[in-house]
């Protein structure tokens, strides 16, 4: 299948607008928009019914491939079944449009699923409960100081992703953003 890639190229900031068009983050990093794949895939392989997808897709090097998801909304707005479409079907199409050649299992070796909400970006920011902190403390602990998965997303670590973040912006920005673009 031959993408228009025009169409596909974009920047991290431009995929991570709403359908307003605010930007969750304000980033020139160069990624493919992966809505745009999904759709022309969509037209090609599905009838144009179309597909879940995550909204960007950065592939680093060989061995190193990211979905990027975003919401502009409070985490407790976003749905876990959204989020488990966008995690298969951006798979499938990660798969069969961009490497035929690897198996799901070489796949998931190299695959990273983010998904970057933005709580201080929406009138009211959302208040945890007092036994859901203790509760993500702990969570914490056990993972060794890594983010806790939301949203149920931790199915989908070692079955389709080698590591699945679901993380705020600005957690994101500080922690991880350089991290993944780097040299």
């Amino acid at each position: 299948m031959k993408l228009d890639q025009q169409k596909i190229k974009s920047t991290l900031g431009k995929t991570s607008a709403d359908d307003e068009g605010n930007q969750v983050l304000q980033s020139d990093e160069a990624v493919y928009d992966f809505d745009e794949i999904t759709n022309e895939a969509a037209v090609v392989y599905r009838n144009k019914k179309a597909l879940a997808s995550c909204d960007a897709l950065y592939i680093k090097n060989e061995k190193e491939f990211f979905l990027f998801e975003f919401k502009n909304v409070r985490k407790s707005r976003i749905s876990w079944k959204q989020l488990y479409s966008k995690a298969y079907d951006s798979v499938w199409t990660l798969q069969t449009i961009f490497f035929p050649d690897l198996s799901i299992n070489e796949m998931k070796e190299r695959l990273t699923m983010l998904v970057i909400y933005n709580d201080d970006g929406v009138v009211e920011k959302e208040q945890d409960s007092p036994a859901f902190e203790a509760l993500k403390s702990k969570m914490k602990q056990l993972a060794a100081n890594q983010e806790q998965i939301l949203f149920d997303l931790d199915i989908f670590k070692g079955f389709l992703y080698k590591d699945i973040l679901t993380v705020e912006k600005d957690i994101y920005t500080k922690k991880y953003h350089r991290q993944i673009f780097s040299n």
